[in-house]
C-alpha cells in the first residue's frame, strides 16, 4: 500500500463525525415509459423539529440543491391549497434546460405531498411525497418523487445520464438538507 493511501486512509477516519454525509439505506432511480422515478430512505443526522422547518422552508428550497434557479411561494389557489414554483436547471449530459413547476403542496404531520399543476408547468405530471419521523436524535426521511416532462428528452439521453443526475441530485438534496437542519 502506498504511503498516500495510507496516509488519505488516515485522514478519512479521523474526520469528524459532524463531517459525515446523510446515511443511505436505499436510493433507486429509473426511467421508464417516459416516467421518471426517484426512491431515496435515508437517515439525516439532525433533530426531526429541524430538518421538518428546512423540508416546509419552500422559498428557500434553491439553497438545498443548486440545479433550483428559483423558488417562490404563489399566492393560495381557489381551494387555498400552498402553491410552489421553482425553476429548476436540469442537465442530462449536454442537454440542459430550466423547468418551470408549479406544485400544490399539502402539509400533514410529518409529510408532504407536492402535486405538479401541469397547466401551469413545463411538466405532464409529477407527484412527490417526502416523509419524516424521528429516529433516536436523528431523522428518518422517505423521498419518492416521479415526474412526467413535457418536453422531449432523447431516449439515449434520458436513460444514459438523467437517471444518474437524478440520484446524484436526491443524495445532493439530503445532504444539504441535513446540513442546514444541523446549522438551525
Amino acid at each position: 500500500m502506498s504511503r498516500y493511501a495510507i496516509l488519505a486512509g488516515l485522514a478519512i477516519a479521523l474526520l469528524p463525525a459532524a463531517a459525515q454525509a446523510v446515511l443511505v439505506e436505499s436510493l433507486e432511480a429509473s426511467l421508464s415509459e417516459g416516467v421518471y422515478r426517484v426512491a431515496l430512505v435515508a437517515r439525516v443526522d439532525a433533530p426531526v423539529e429541524d430538518v421538518a422547518a428546512v423540508l416546509t422552508d419552500y422559498a428557500a428550497y434553491r439553497l438545498l440543491d443548486p440545479r433550483i434557479r428559483a423558488s417562490t411561494v404563489l399566492p393560495p389557489d381557489d381551494q387555498g391549497s400552498e402553491l410552489v414554483r421553482t425553476v429548476v436547471r436540469a442537465c442530462a449530459g449536454l442537454f440542459c434546460r430550466n423547468v418551470e413547476r408549479v406544485e400544490r403542496v399539502e402539509r400533514r404531520e410529518g409529510e408532504l405531498l407536492a402535486t405538479v399543476v401541469p397547466e401551469r408547468s413545463e411538466l405532464k405530471s409529477g407527484l412527490t411525497r417526502t416523509t419524516w419521523q424521528a429516529a433516536d436524535e436523528a431523522t428518518s426521511v422517505t423521498y419518492q418523487a416521479e415526474f412526467v416532462p413535457d418536453f422531449w428528452v432523447p431516449s439515449v439521453i434520458g436513460r444514459r445520464y438523467a437517471v444518474r443526475a437524478l440520484k446524484n441530485s436526491t443524495l445532493q438534496l439530503f445532504d444539504n438538507v441535513e446540513k442546514r437542519a444541523r446549522e438551525r
